[in-house]
């Protein structure tokens, strides 16, 4: 493996330039861009039009709202999720918010009131790092090996001290596309409880919207349970819309902080989402064509590996989102260190390094692995892959 200059990409904010390059001639495997998809465009570009030609369009756009949402989206929320999962829902457990990076504000900001600590299980997405006042701490996952090259991360029991206000988790994860059973998440709810904490869950990728879990996934409810829901993973990421749901006195906390920095979310965007949530056709496009085209790519990621790789490789077992996380356990070097290399070869990959905090970064699986964005072409994953394959391959 070659020397380079460059310092490694060890931080997330060394990470976040890349993760928009697509017009700079790299084949970009570090994006976390979503898919996009015709036939789901089409669908919220006839939603819009509805929305412009809806009656209540005027009073909509020059009018102020409350802050929670607006109200028939939230009870249309509450009711597919309610169905879905057999929960005891009503619009007063749903909160709208302009994204759902903000939700993991708002807890962090709960945390910062309370002043105890936020943990995390690494790898897990960096974003959820908000807030200068909070002390947030991550323990590392364990390693379970399923077959031959397969593994999966299991948060560890027993990793929870009265200090710790919050557990925020991924599922399925960003980074490593990981989906937490449900009776780990329930035990997980269980200790959270325990000792005085929130879990809360980021289902950005999870059942209903936008269902690209390849496993069915049932979802906790519990006093101390906060769920976050996205819909930019649904065609609508550039509109920056999420919601929460949880027990009604969370809701209203949560609702306090949002009206403080964003007083309500944006209209127009929600009355297109009611529109598309009003039959199943929208669902139905997420639920089959959307995540047949992940499970494709994901597939894909595997076929190339398996021929073009030469040296030992485990991936994270194939539980749905839009990452694969591959573990190089004999790399000579750490992949903070071989980004550099793969960047000048015209490849970028995010490091594993950047989802652990920094006490971790001596980890094995801090040091030598990647996540690989599925939401590139088939031609691109396949010729990056290809070369980051012959760059391990000589450097073993």
């Amino acid at each position: 493996m070659t020397a380079v200059s460059a310092p490694p990409i060890e931080q997330w904010q060394d990470v976040v330039p890349y993760l928009l390059a697509v017009d700079q001639g790299w084949h970009n495997l570090a994006t976390g861009m979503p898919l996009e998809l015709p036939a789901m465009s089409e669908a919220v570009r006839e939603a819009f039009r509805a929305a412009v030609a809806d009656p209540s369009f005027t009073r909509r756009v020059t009018r102020y709202h409350g802050v929670h949402g607006d109200a028939d989206l939230r009870e249309q929320l509450a009711s597919r999720y309610a169905e879905r999962f057999s929960l005891p829902l009503s619009g007063a457990n749903v909160l709208i918010t302009p994204g759902a990076q903000a939700a993991f504000h708002y807890v962090s900001e709960l945390m910062a009131d309370r002043g105890r600590k936020v943990v995390l299980f690494g790898p897990e997405y960096p974003g959820y790092l908000t807030h200068r006042d909070v002390a947030y701490d991550m323990v590392p996952s364990e390693v379970v090996r399923e077959g031959d090259d397969e593994f999966r991360y299991v948060p560890p029991r027993g990793a929870l001290s009265s200090d710790v206000g919050a557990v925020v988790v991924s599922r399925p994860s960003n980074p490593a596309g990981n989906v937490i059973s449900d009776e780990a998440l329930a035990e997980l709810a269980r200790e959270c409880a325990e000792v005085g904490a929130l879990l809360v869950v980021d289902n950005a990728y999870a059942p209903v919207v936008p269902g690209l879990a390849f496993r069915e996934l049932g979802m906790p409810w519990a006093d101390n349970v906060v769920l976050v829901q996205s819909f930019s993973k649904a065609a609508l990421a550039g509109e920056r819309l999420g919601f929460v749901l949880a027990p009604e006195p969370l809701i209203e906390l949560f609702g306090g902080f949002q009206a403080q920095v964003a007083t309500f979310p944006p209209q127009l965007v929600q009355l297109a989402v009611l529109i598309l949530l009003r039959d199943d056709r929208f669902l139905d496009l997420c639920h089959r064509e959307l995540r047949e085209s992940y499970r494709q790519r994901h597939q894909l990621i595997r076929e190339v590996l398996d021929e073009r790789m030469r040296v030992p490789f485990w991936l994270h077992a194939s539980d749905g989102g839009q990452f694969r996380w591959l573990h190089l356990p004999e790399l000579r070097t750490s992949t903070s260190e071989l980004f550099h290399e793969l960047k000048d070869r015209g490849v970028l990959i995010a490091p594993s390094a950047p989802f652990y905090l920094p006490h971790l970064h001596g980890e094995p699986h801090a040091r030598r692995s990647v996540r690989i964005g599925v939401t590139a072409t088939h031609a691109e994953i396949e010729h990056g892959l290809g070369i980051l394959a012959e760059v391990v391959n000589a450097g073993r």
